[in-house]
């Protein structure tokens, strides 16, 4: 998980059904809960990329600490016999620099537990695996589950391709982080391929993502073989789409506004979405006050463009936007200054490796026209 994303996470947890998460290390919620609530959140969260089921916590981070602690784990009842699997490691320690070395180790000890008991041990194969193993070394120990998905959950399979593009478990946390509803309008002035859109816009009409249960590792894993899994997947989705105010994206450039309406369409969104090729300037929201949630060009290539694109909001803020809220992502700090307003919450993440911010500002200004 991104991190700086944990509250929305952990607020996403409960939208589903879960209890209060409880802390956990950056970049991750621990949620207590039961099977059915693992398979609920692999299928309907959107804000976090992996759901762990966790099977030991507070190992010990050296190699011969945790590794006959992970032998004692029986994991000839969570893994399938003839499915491939793999393990994924994260974190480092002074001790352990290499993830693959570390991923080798951790192998080793759960194939070392199936020889004890005179089993085969399941099919290891790191790029066709089903099943993954996962991991975490963190500050002062280890932890060891199984990712409930076998793969990462941020793609939509809308199968995007614009310039460096916003993933979508990202733009769900940023959306449930600047608090979307579907009663208040919507405007994305920067839309591009329609990520930030598209995640808002989902999470406002309580729509869960498209993701069938045969696709994830929890079809496979035996401890789950009981569960409903479709007709957890059809409880997910609601009964009725609700009534909303008006979801509105722009972007100046026609081609990445056409990959937007055809990644709108795949996901059953295309209906809840207007699209409109306009400068921001020129752009005319729906009546308000609403919520502007957008990811403005940051100017790390592009400065004078990126320069361009904030003053551009700004104008637009002063012009049309009184009373609104915008929630602007950012990752650097000296481009920010060309929207000409002070932001009332600056939020920290990292994006895509780059310490960023989501700034949250009021528009009190009367409209100017």
């Amino acid at each position: 998980m991104t991190a700086g994303l944990e509250p929305a996470a952990a607020a996403e947890v409960c939208r589903l059904g879960g209890p209060e998460p409880l802390s956990g290390a950056r970049g991750a919620v621990r949620v207590p809960g039961d099977l059915e609530l693992g398979v609920r959140l692999a299928l309907g969260m959107r804000s976090a990329p992996r759901v762990i089921l966790e099977l030991a916590e507070a190992l010990p981070g050296e190699a011969e600490g945790f590794q006959p602690e992970l032998a004692r784990i029986a994991w000839e009842e969570w893994l399938p016999r003839e499915v491939p699997w793999a393990v994924r490691v994260t974190g480092t320690t002074e001790e352990l620099r290499s993830p693959l070395h570390t991923a080798r180790l951790v192998k080793d000890s759960i194939r070392d537990r199936f020889t004890a008991r005179g089993l085969a041990s399941p099919p290891v194969d790191p790029r066709g695996a089903r099943v993954l193993v996962d991991f975490r070394l963190e500050r002062g120990g280890a932890s060891a589950g199984i990712d409930l998905g076998g793969h990462s959950l941020h793609a939509r399979g809308t199968g995007r391709q614009g310039a460096a593009p916003l993933r979508e478990d990202v733009a769900a946390g940023l959306a449930l982080l600047a608090g979307v509803d579907a009663e208040r309008p919507l405007l994305d002035p920067f839309c591009g391929t329609g990520t930030m859109i598209a995640e808002a816009a989902a999470l406002a009409l309580g729509i869960p993502p498209q993701r069938p249960p045969a696709t994830l590792a929890v079809s496979v894993l035996p401890p789950f073989t009981s569960l409903p899994l479709e007709e957890i997947a059809c409880e997910l989705r609601p009964e009725r789409i609700p009534l909303h105010a008006p979801f509105l994206a722009s972007d100046r450039n026609p081609r990445a506004l056409a990959e937007a309406r055809a990644a709108l369409e795949s996901q059953g969104l295309a209906r809840h979405v207007e699209l409109e090729c306009a400068e921001v300037e020129t752009v005319e929201p729906p009546d308000g006050p609403g919520l502007v949630l957008t990811n403005p060009p940051w100017g790390l290539r592009l400065a004078d463009e990126a320069a361009g694109a904030w003053r551009g909001l700004g104008t637009l803020a002063r012009q049309r936007l009184s009373g609104w809220t915008i929630a602007a992502l950012s990752g650097n700090a000296a481009i920010t200054r060309h929207l000409g307003f002070k932001a009332e919450r600056r939020i920290p993440l990292t994006v895509s490796g780059i310490e960023a911010r989501l700034l949250v500002y009021t528009v009190r200004s009367a409209p100017r026209g």
